[in-house]
């Protein structure tokens, strides 16, 4: 059984080791499935304080996951990814600066 606590902890690794200054696209992939299994582990009553526990940048980075996730969905991942969407989008509200921006970046 999963402790409380557990899947945040394992997110902000995540986010700390994102590989965002490379262009090893190897690495990029690895960090993607990584971050792909770490944002499905979380039930979604979790989601709101993961992404309250961010700062603008990374809420970006958040999204630029959560938009490569839509790219590439495994089993349960789109449903799974809109909640984190959705959170973000609460904390962003849509039209903003950073949604624009990270929207444009990602694709």
């Amino acid at each position: 059984p999963r402790r409380r606590g557990d899947a945040l902890r394992a997110f902000h690794a995540a986010m700390r080791s994102s590989p965002v200054n490379t262009k090893n696209q190897a690495m990029k992939e690895q960090a993607q499935g990584t971050m792909l299994k770490v944002l499905t582990s979380f039930k979604s009553s979790e989601i709101e304080q993961a992404v309250n526990s961010l700062d603008r940048n990374g809420v970006d980075l958040l999204m630029k996951y959560i938009y490569k996730g839509f790219e590439k969905p495994t089993e349960n991942s789109s449903a799974i990814l809109l909640q984190w969407h959705e959170k973000v989008r609460v904390w962003c509200p849509l039209g903003s600066a950073t949604l624009h921006r990270v929207f444009v970046r990602a694709f």
